[in-house]
């Protein structure tokens, strides 16, 4: 689906997923130690994720953890529509 909407990547699935599979808020340093992508990306990562709803972030640090259209996205419940920003 990344190459069907322009603002999402490969490891975006792959860090969504290990969110879901965690269950609970999880750091992007902590995140770096199980996939294979760096803090950095990761964090930048995580960033666009919340703003597009598949991630909440945490409001007192920056820690995330997986939401309802998160997991809705991981079940390949949704289309390339449903992930579009309204200008592209």
């Amino acid at each position: 689906m990344h190459r069907r909407v322009e603002w999402l990547k490969p490891s975006d699935r792959v860090i969504v997923s290990e969110l879901a599979d965690y269950g609970g808020w999880m750091k992007s340093a902590s995140l770096a130690l199980n996939i294979p992508y760096t803090n950095r990306h990761i964090s930048r990562r995580c960033k666009i994720l919340a703003e597009h709803g598949l991630l909440e972030r945490h409001e007192d640090t920056a820690g995330y953890r997986i939401t309802d259209f998160g997991q809705q996205f991981l079940n390949d419940e949704l289309d390339a529509d449903d992930l579009r920003l309204d200008d592209e």
